[in-house]
């Protein structure tokens, strides 16, 4: 297991939510907004590789997918799992349950 995979694995069982995330992934500030639009992105443990190089963005993101399956940005993950992405925010936002979601995980 690569430095990168061992620190992925302790990175997202260290909080109960994680999210892969990049500075410059629309997606992952839409993911933001919504966390701020509940109140609660102080407890999502932001995992941020927007300010690496290239180089070690990729290896960061082949190392979530060696974990978890998912390199998607965002991957929200709770209790060390993956939960979703962007699509399954959209999802629960357009069926009007992403409150009730967000309150089956505990985020809120």
């Amino acid at each position: 297991m690569s430095q990168y995979a061992a620190e992925v694995k302790q990175i997202i069982k260290s909080q109960k939510f994680v999210q892969l995330t990049a500075n410059y992934c629309p997606d992952c500030v839409y993911a933001n907004n919504i966390w701020q639009k509940f109140g609660v992105l102080n407890k999502i443990l932001q995992f941020e590789i927007g300010g690496f190089d290239r180089a070690t963005q990729q290896k960061y993101r082949d190392a979530f997918e060696q974990v978890t399956g998912s390199r998607n940005l965002p991957t929200i993950f709770v209790d060390g799992k993956v939960w979703g992405t962007e699509h399954d925010l959209h999802k629960y936002e357009r069926k009007g349950t992403l409150q009730a979601e967000l309150k089956k995980i505990g985020l809120i």
